[in-house]
């Protein structure tokens, strides 16, 4: 994922090297070869030297003179030097010219013998230390549960932050939703609490928008992501597999043949094509034995491509597969040039003879397949190579000039997932010759996953022009409305809190009812109360009353909305109420998060329709009678439910994993009474009554009195037989016709830590003013 991040932390190394920080040190990935990528780029780009000759910015720097600076790594980390570390390697102190400079990987016993080494009586403990933490959301954020130990690398960069008074930490990432989630009250704790920096993406740029687009827009216009078939090739490889799963197909699998015919194509159609490094990934699995299956297959069948363009004519099969790659993928696209496959196959051979076409292992176990497969350590300036791997290709390894991309993996979190896409980055003057093969499902995940990072960025930009910190800033992210990828690793998330932000309130066809009743005693008042007053609404000028046809239903028709409003406003059910009838509260705090989903939605509708009206019903059932003598002029009957208690939350879960209040002849009970016509109730599905062909475009409240029957038998304390019963409600809203599938207009959010304080602040000042109103 090549998004210019090394390029901008060595340019801050620069910056810091002037103003005079004395320790610079750089953490990496826990892979070695990921850390010597990175200690090759410091090398050039910051010190000026690589394995002891000037290079990069070495021979600037020597034009003028400059001193370089001291490095602490060079062919590994710490780790080699630390034995002979204590006795002959100074410790940085304020008379150095220039910085020293280490590059550490992100390992506990590495880590753990640099700080100890830094803590010594030479090392001043307030000397300007600048650490810089690359990919910040690997391993440096405390995934521990809550009350326990901090984990053990979180532990040793907090302790290596502390070791001088005068420390700097910059946390770089392209995936920074961990780091937001991390407690900002914790103060020796990696909270990005001073700022956020978004490097700015310029248009040469392909990110995940490009080639993904996002849950509300569609990607360019170009054949770039096809989908895997995946029923197909789980007979091949299953997409969840064991590591020690064995390939019965001694051969390819089609789909990856074709992926490898058509970076050969692509190879060649690419401008100055022969000067330069070209790759293509492979990443199937994350299991090392498996990835050497794989590699064995890839290697055997760029084998046999090479003998059949060396010994055999093009009406070879493997010849004609190139064709077909050449024809169906390129030439189709208006990507070949204008050239012709007689014309353009002689450079296909040249290139697949010229031996620059070459397979590569990356994990722990390459290095003997290497060996046996007479891989150089060293690829050639212009080879062409076909990378297999797993998680080892999936964080920080930058692959020259890739083009093809085959991805078979379901991945669970979107920080994993967008820092596997090593397809981002620059392509110039071939972008349009990129591909991609993925299962569907990741798709759906990339482009939920671009969604999130565009409006955390809009989010931090937001921040920066009211010129305020993260540490007043609070910050959210939209969790995943569909099945796919969570946000990140959920112990990253424990102390992030869900909530609802309204974005749109189109409710039509969804089945929304009261599910989880409170049985906490001040709710219950304000519930009776608001009840109260909707009865007295039912009086007013102009409301309609009857019985439905069914069961002797009280229904009441035109109801104004300003008493629905009202009663919604004061009526709750309980904590975490699925349908909307509910709000969130601050952890242990007696104060609301936000109004309900379905009193926002009332509210809204009366504000575009004043005239707007609603339907309001009682439903009875085959319990007692619900006594209210007097408000109460119609006989209403309690229903009973099986139910289950959560004594945490203080609610009954009704009808336990069923969750369900009320049924289709509920609804059909409302649709006799304010619809003259024939209506066919042979239906099983109640969706197919909510129709404005029946109800208009009004509303309906459906309202019960629910006897709970607890299956633990323990109820009858909280919610005694003889009662009124717990009050539950159920919304109608009419659809112009059956199968109209709606989104529920709500979108659920994750806040950090910040964003719950402050919202917290926000209503306990409301509520303070509203008290001063009142006295």
């Amino acid at each position: 994922m090549q998004s210019g991040k090394t390029r901008t932390y060595i340019a801050l190394m620069h910056k810091a090297a002037d103003c005079g920080y004395k320790l610079i040190v750089v953490l990496t990935s826990d892979n070695e070869n990921l850390r010597q990528q990175t200690q090759t780029r410091i090398d050039t780009d910051f010190i000026g030297y690589h394995n002891g000759r000037q290079a990069g910015v070495g021979r600037y720097l020597a034009m003028r003179n400059v001193p370089r600076s001291s490095p602490l790594t060079n062919d590994n980390d710490f780790v080699k030097a630390y034995e002979g570390a204590f006795k002959n390697l100074a410790r940085p102190t304020w008379s150095a010219i220039t910085p020293y400079v280490a590059v550490i990987k992100k390992n506990a016993s590495i880590l753990s013998k640099f700080n100890r080494w830094l803590k010594n009586p030479e090392f001043d403990s307030d000397l300007p230390v600048l650490v810089i933490d690359d990919e910040s959301d690997y391993a440096s954020v405390n995934s521990a549960k809550v009350d326990n130990e901090p984990t053990r690398i979180n532990r040793l960069i907090r302790e290596l932050t502390m070791i001088s008074s005068r420390t700097s930490y910059v946390a770089v990432t392209a995936t920074p939703f961990a780091n937001i989630f991390i407690d900002d009250e914790i103060e020796e704790d990696l909270f990005p609490q001073d700022f956020i920096h978004i490097l700015q993406s310029p248009n040469e740029y392909i990110g995940a928008k490009k080639l993904f687009g996002d849950m509300d827009t569609k990607p360019e216009n170009f054949p770039c992501v096809q989908e895997l078939d995946e029923e197909d090739l789980e007979t091949w490889l299953p997409v969840t597999h064991r590591k020690t799963f064995d390939i019965v197909d001694p051969g390819l699998h089609e789909a990856v043949k074709y992926a490898i015919d058509c970076f050969v194509i692509a190879c060649c159609l690419r401008p100055n094509a022969d000067a330069c490094r070209q790759s293509m990934l492979i990443h199937m699995s994350r299991f090392t034995e498996v990835q050497r299956q794989i590699a064995d297959r890839v290697y055997d069948y760029v084998c046999s491509l090479e003998k059949a363009v060396r010994f055999h004519s093009q009406d070879d099969p493997r010849v004609e597969r190139l064709h077909c790659a050449f024809v169906r993928e390129y030439e189709c696209n208006w990507q070949t040039g204008g050239q012709t496959w007689e014309k353009f196959y002689p450079r296909v051979r040249r290139f697949v003879l010229s031996g620059r076409l070459r397979v590569r292992l990356v994990n722990s176990d390459a290095a003997e397949w290497s060996l046996q497969h007479n891989v150089l350590d060293d690829p050639s300036s212009n080879e062409c190579t076909l990378f297999v791997g797993g998680n080892q290709l999936s964080r920080g390894m930058t692959l020259d000039g890739l083009i093809c991309s085959v991805f078979y993996r379901r991945v669970t979190a979107s920080d994993t997932l967008l820092q596997m896409g090593r397809w981002f980055g620059y392509r110039p003057h071939y972008a349009q010759l990129q591909r991609i093969w993925m299962l569907p499902q990741s798709v759906l995940d990339y482009r939920y996953s671009c969604s999130i990072v565009e409006e955390l960025k809009q989010s931090a930009q937001h921040m920066k022009r009211q010129g305020m910190t993260p540490k007043q800033f609070g910050l959210a992210i939209r969790k995943n409305p569909n099945r796919g990828v969570r946000i990140t690793n959920v112990g990253k998330m424990r102390n992030a809190e869900e909530g609802e932000q309204f974005q749109e309130f189109d409710l039509s066809g969804e089945i929304i009812e009261s599910i989880k009743l409170t049985v906490d005693g001040k709710q219950l008042e304000r519930n009776d109360r608001a009840l109260e007053e909707l009865l007295r609404g039912l009086h007013a000028p102009g409301v309609v009353s009857g019985e439905s046809p069914m069961a002797h239903t009280q229904v009441f028709t035109d109801v104004p909305a300003k008493a629905i409003v009202d009663f919604l406003t004061g009526y709750k059910a309980g904590y975490g109420d699925k349908f909307g009838f509910t709000v969130f509260t601050y952890p242990n705090r007696d104060i609301e998060w936000d109004s309900s989903l379905v009193e926002r939605y009332a509210k809204t509708q009366m504000e575009e329709n004043p005239s707007i009206t609603w339907n309001v019903t009682f439903i009875n059932g085959e319990g007692g009678k619900v006594e209210n003598p007097d408000d109460l002029d119609f006989a209403w009957k309690k229903v009973v439910r099986k139910s289950s208690y959560n004594p945490d939350k203080g609610y009954f879960q009704i009808n336990d994993k069923r969750m369900r209040l009320g049924s289709r002849t509920d609804v059909l009970k409302v649709a006799r009474f304010v619809y003259d016509g024939t209506i066919d109730d042979q239906s099983k599905s109640e969706r197919d009554y909510y129709l404005t062909e029946y109800f208009g475009n009004h509303p309906s409240l459906l309202l019960y009195r629910v006897q709970v029957k607890s299956i633990k038998g323990w109820h009858q304390n909280l919610v005694p037989e003889d009662g009124p019963g717990l009050l539950a409600a159920k919304l109608i809203v009419p659809v112009d016709r059956k199968d109209t599938s709606h989104r529920l207009g709500k979108a659920v959010y994750v806040y950090n830590t910040v964003a719950q304080r402050n919202e917290y602040e926000r209503l306990r000042q409301e509520e303070a003013y509203g008290q001063d109103e009142d006295d």
